[in-house]
């Protein structure tokens, strides 16, 4: 009777500790090195979520329709900078910088630093020249807003290059606490110009640049260990970084015509107040397009040293486990915007933008066929397959100068998120086409490797 007690015991004990061995890859991706960093990365994020959200309320509650869309014309701007900084700066440096030990880095690191901030000032005298010519030429309302980027365009780029550095490194707590410093400056500096009765689009825009100012200030301090002066070599690490880059910067700059020069086009064919109702609505989903960022981010570093340590193995677990846990927020968040669209965007603006709630289902779809194929697109960017990219973002480009034009001119606003939801179809369509063929190459190339058996 003691021998079958003792035998089932152990039968039992053997049944848990499979069960629990079974376990082990969930547990350790909710708690090892890599979920601590997606943890501190989605607390970073949701900083930059929460301040986005909370200023783009702010405004759109206390300025026009059309104070409102040149703020958002001015945002969707730079993110135009950010594209061209994502493929001259970021993307090089996350994934080359990634495998590289201190020593290296810091003097890459430094390069780099030069890179970037002429990178800043020319883009900064573009937008200042350029916002002049069209102010002389009559244009009182793009003319300064594009004026008005300079400041934004001159602080912004440093303090995020500095906020890569710490992601590349694995230093995201310097990330979190530079994000909270730019975070309070400009939600400040937000007030303070409502307190002065000077709020307006371009005052929305200046804040970005005071927070990002004072922050760059911090990151500059912050990442001093990675900076030295002694056998610097920009033009090299320049040319290193086009090397890697020159398919990322196409693809970057595509891929921002094919998302965001859509509200650009509205403001242009319909008005600046059409563009601000477009921003009204996104922000409602801003969440997402964070969550889309910090993928990126995160991912993009960790997809190159997983690269570089075990080639193709291994990446299609990576996604689909990206896939799994970033899907349920997104998915939670865009299921109830559809199911609720009048009730919050009352909450949020009362009156001002409810006749526009039917196109926050189209909001919803055209960010769930970005999810779609975002995570893919990181994974290609990371591991220098940047060719499909290209190819799929120039496909929606020509989607958008066709039908995209004539949806803008036969509905409007809803024409230009149905036009934004198309060529996302695209992108992901080219993009899980491309990865298919990159794993069945992959499955064919290990069978022609592998010894004949008899």
């Amino acid at each position: 009777m003691t021998d079958d007690c003792t035998e089932r015991a152990t039968a039992s004990l053997a049944s848990r500790w499979q069960t629990v061995r079974q376990l082990q890859p969930w547990m350790r991706l909710f708690s090892g090195d890599f979920a601590l960093k997606g943890y501190l990365s989605a607390v970073d994020q949701g900083l930059i979520s929460i301040t986005n959200f909370l200023a783009s309320v702010f405004l759109a509650r206390l300025v026009s329709p059309q104070q409102f869309g040149v703020y958002a014309v001015g945002f969707l701007l730079l993110h135009l900078v950010r594209a061209l900084q994502e493929g001259l700066v970021v993307q090089p440096m996350s994934s080359i910088g990634a495998v590289m030990d201190q020593p290296t880095f810091r003097r890459y690191a430094s390069n780099v630093a030069i890179i970037q901030l002429a990178l800043a000032v020319g883009l900064s005298m573009v937008a200042a020249i350029g916002g002049w010519l069209l102010t002389v030429m009559g244009n009182d309302v793009a003319g300064p807003t594009l004026f008005s980027l300079w400041f934004v365009f001159l602080t912004w780029q440093p303090q995020e290059f500095i906020r890569r550095i710490f992601y590349t490194r694995g230093a995201l707590p310097s990330a979190i606490l530079n994000t909270a410093v730019s975070s309070v400056v400009r939600l400040s500096a937000l007030w303070l110009f409502a307190r002065q009765t000077a709020l307006s689009g371009q005052a929305g825009l200046h804040a970005i640049a005071w927070g990002s100012l004072a922050a760059s200030i911090l990151g500059f301090w912050q990442a001093r260990r990675y900076w030295v002066l002694q056998g610097l070599n920009p033009l090299q690490a320049g040319l290193r970084n086009w090397k890697f880059g020159r398919w990322v910067l196409g693809a970057t700059v595509a891929n921002w015509f094919t998302l965001e020069i859509y509200p650009i086009l509205t403001a242009g064919l319909i008005s600046f107040a059409a563009a601000g109702a477009y921003r009204a609505l996104q922000t409602v989903v801003a969440p997402v397009h964070v969550l889309l960022r910090a993928i990126d981010t995160l991912l993009t570093p960790r997809i190159a040293m997983l690269y570089h340590q075990t080639g193709h193995r291994g990446l299609g677990r990576a996604l689909g486990l990206t896939y799994l846990i970033a899907g349920v927020p997104i998915l939670g968040l865009l299921v109830l915007v559809s199911l609720f669209p009048a009730p919050i965007l009352q909450l949020l603006y009362g009156d001002t933008y409810l006749d526009f709630h039917q196109g926050l289902a189209l909001v919803a779809i055209f960010y769930g066929l970005w999810f779609a194929y975002w995570p893919l697109q990181t994974a290609f960017k990371a591991i220098h397959l940047t060719l499909p990219i290209f190819i799929a973002n120039m496909a929606a480009i020509v989607s958008m100068f066709t039908i995209g034009l004539w949806a803008i001119h036969r509905w409007g606003l809803y024409g230009t998120i149905g036009g934004q939801a198309l060529n996302a179809f695209i992108v992901g369509l080219v993009l899980w086409i491309s990865w298919v063929v990159v794993v069945r190459r992959e499955r064919e190339a290990n069978s022609k490797s592998q010894p004949a058996t008899r």
